[in-house]
């Protein structure tokens, strides 16, 4: 009996998770930024003075190779809970909503899942070293 009711609770736990993996794949990036970066980036991207970077006009640093590598390899990023698909989809949603008019390459699920193994260990020497504001 007990090993039927573990076996039940193992089973009900996987399926819950994978509802849960099924209905992110489908979550709007504007859903997404809500959940995953508007915590310390704010709803409207502005950031927070001294602590966390403001979004806007962030095409200027995704605009080179150091800069992309950098945005996908933040922690909050590279550790999101989500796909590399649906990251990309999210980080192209804020290249798009808070970039200026400096055009700017999407993101693919591949490149994301290259920079997501690399996470940065220090995020303010990183971007120090990019010399952005």
């Amino acid at each position: 009996m007990k090993g039927r009711c573990l076996a039940a609770a193992a089973l009900l736990i996987c399926g819950t998770q994978a509802a849960d993996a099924d209905e992110s794949r489908t979550r709007p990036p504007e859903e997404g930024y809500v959940l995953h970066c508007s915590g310390c980036h704010g709803l409207s991207g502005e950031g927070v003075p001294g602590t966390t970077p403001t979004l806007h006009g962030i095409s200027r640093l995704a605009s080179t190779p150091a800069g992309r590598a950098y945005l996908a390899s933040v922690p909050g990023v590279a550790q999101a809970p989500i796909g590399d698909a649906e990251l990309a989809r999210l980080l192209n949603w804020v290249l798009k909503t808070f970039s200026d008019a400096t055009p700017v390459p999407p993101y693919s699920a591949i490149e994301i899942g290259t920079f997501r193994r690399e996470p940065l260990r220090s995020t303010g020497a990183a971007r120090a070293a990019l010399a952005v504001p």
